[in-house]
C-alpha cells in the first residue's frame, strides 16, 4: 500500500534572489489500483522545512497551532493532493544552495526533497 504513494516536492524556480518569494509545493499521489487512506493525528496535513547544509533555516509550521483531531484523507487511484506555501527571503538569508523538504504529516509520514539556489 505504501509503495503506491508518490510524494514530490517542487519550487517554482531553481534560482532566487534576496527579496523574492520561494513558492513551494508538496504533492502526494496514489499510483496504485486501490484507494489509499492517509491518517492524520491533527489538522496539520503537511509541513515544509528549508535547510542550508545541516542548518534548518525555516519551517512553515513554526509558531502555528493545529487542532488535535483525527482526520483521514482518501486518495482514489490516480488522485493527487497538493499543498502550497510561500517563503519570503529575508535579509538574513545567505546566498548558497538550499533544500526544501515537503512532508505529508500522516501516520506514517511521507516526504520528498527539492534543491534550489539563492543568489546574492
Amino acid at each position: 500500500m505504501e509503495k503506491d504513494i508518490l510524494v514530490e516536492t517542487r519550487t517554482d524556480k531553481g534560482k532566487y534572489s534576496l527579496g523574492e518569494e520561494v513558492e513551494m509545493s508538496v504533492t502526494v499521489t496514489n499510483l496504485g489500483l486501490n484507494p489509499v487512506e492517509l491518517f492524520f493525528a491533527s489538522a496539520q496535513h503537511y509541513d515544509f522545512i528549508v535547510s542550508k547544509g545541516d542548518e534548518e533555516v525555516w519551517r512553515w509550521s513554526n509558531g502555528k497551532v493545529f487542532a488535535m483531531v483525527l482526520e483521514t484523507l482518501l486518495l482514489e487511484p490516480g488522485e493527487k493532493q497538493t499543498y502550497k506555501e510561500t517563503w519570503k527571503l529575508k535579509d538574513k538569508v545567505k546566498p548558497g544552495e538550499y533544500e526544501v523538504i515537503g512532508i505529508i504529516t500522516s501516520r506514517p509520514s511521507h516526504k520528498a526533497t527539492c534543491a534550489f539556489d539563492i543568489n546574492a
